[in-house]
């Protein structure tokens, strides 16, 4: 092959594709059993430590199953031009590529380990710390191990992929394949996720009806009506009072939210729900504020499967 018409640019696509891949991979799932990890290693503090919100794990989920497969196609394809000769093991792209990757997964490294011990000073639970630690740096020398095998085995005279490292890549392919199944013990499945995301909006707009009613109401030594609404169409006659237009209505029947006075301080919002939201649920945290005064607590709004009501006091 001569010098002049080999083809660097492909070199580039083919490594710089490869390397991006697998470090989104490696991070996705350094996340990924982290996220398992803490699943069924509780910390009494959750905010303590490495804990991420749900959203967060689909993310890194996502970019496991995407990226992934990719780079595994990507570093086949590299592997079998590189053997065949088709692809110089010696390619200067190939060789500033692999090492600024590897300065990337190094530095990616560092920043793990100090939020690991951030965690671990600030109170983190000692064996989610540990086991988090390990997480890490088993990752990490899976991946500059990967590395640096890449960059001696090809550049041998006579390069054979032998039963260790096959042996290897299995491993990494089952590992990848349980953190994502793993996953869905966190996150749910789409339709549990739908379920939970149409209770969610449910609650986010009973909380705009009960502060609209609390408005119109008014608040201590405040203006208002100083008496509750009949019906929720006063609260959209009412010019000083803003709700948006799909605000009192549920989001999947289209219907009305059920509002009923019980007293002149008293009411109860109804709706129906797809899931169970409890003290010991481990959905989403969904909180609706009481806004009688500012340094007045939260209400929750747990709830079960099918129709509920809230019995609710203006201040």
């Amino acid at each position: 092959m001569e010098e002049g018409r080999y083809n660097y640019a492909r070199d580039g696509f083919v490594y710089l594709l490869s390397y991006a891949t697998l470090l989104i991979s490696s991070i996705g799932l350094n996340f990924l059993l982290k996220a398992i990890v803490n699943k069924f290693i509780p910390d009494l503090l959750p905010n303590n430590g490495m804990v991420l919100p749900e959203e967060a794990v689909i993310g890194f989920m996502a970019a496991v199953l995407i990226a992934f497969p990719i780079f595994v196609y990507l570093n086949f394809t590299a592997n079998r031009l590189l053997k065949s000769g088709k692809m110089k093991p010696d390619s200067g792209v190939r060789n500033w590529l692999l090492y600024i990757t590897m300065v990337v997964v190094i530095l990616v490294i560092i920043w793990q380990i100090i939020q690991l011990f951030m965690g671990f000073l600030n109170g983190a639970l000692v064996v989610r710390f540990i086991v988090h630690t390990l997480i890490t740096l088993a990752i990490a020398v899976a991946v500059l191990g990967y590395q640096w095998w890449h960059l001696r085995h090809f550049s041998s005279p006579s390069p054979r992929i032998g039963l260790g490292f096959r042996v290897f890549e299995w491993v990494v392919f089952v590992v990848a394949a349980a953190s994502v199944v793993g996953s869905f013990f966190i996150i749910g499945s789409p339709a549990e996720r739908r379920a939970r995301n149409l209770d969610s909006t449910r609650i986010e707009r009973l909380n705009g009806i009960q502060g609209a009613v609390q408005q119109y109401y008014g608040f201590k030594g405040g203006a208002g009506h100083q008496k509750l609404p009949v019906n929720l169409d006063q609260l959209i006659a009412d010019a000083t009072i803003f709700i948006a237009p799909d605000g009192l209505i549920d989001p999947a029947t289209k219907q009305r939210f059920e509002y009923k006075v019980t007293s002149a301080k008293a009411y109860e919002l109804c709706a129906a729900f797809d899931t169970v939201f409890s003290k010991d649920s481990d959905s989403e945290t969904t909180s609706i504020e009481r806004v009688t005064e500012p340094a007045s607590s939260a209400q929750r709004f747990y709830h079960g499967v099918g129709r509920t009501c809230f019995p609710i006091t203006v201040s």
